[in-house]
């Protein structure tokens, strides 16, 4: 499954996620636009989750895209800032970044 950020129609204003009126403009006439890689800005690793005492690290990045939304995706290893990535979405709708 591809990611889709969202771009007005009137202004070209990209954001994610979607919004009812665009924040730019105030226009509400939106169309998608597909977010298959970017940059990691920020990435940590969370070692501990409450109600999950042997849970494996958590690996997670800030990925801007070159239209400027930034989401935050998991990963399977960790990664660092300034790392390309490819972004996908899981089967339960998660965000997931692979570096390429």
């Amino acid at each position: 499954m591809t990611l889709s950020v969202f771009r007005c129609n009137a202004c070209h204003h990209t954001l994610f996620p979607a919004r009812y009126l665009c924040p730019n403009c105030g226009a509400a006439d939106w169309r998608g636009a597909p977010f298959t890689q970017g940059t990691v800005t920020e990435a940590t690793v969370v070692h501990q989750r409450v109600g999950q005492s042997n849970a494996a690290p958590l690996h997670l990045a800030s990925v801007v895209s070159s239209d400027g939304p930034i989401v935050i995706a998991r990963s399977e290893a960790a990664l660092h800032a300034g790392d390309m990535v490819r972004l996908t979405l899981d089967s339960g709708g998660s965000i997931v970044a692979s570096p390429i």
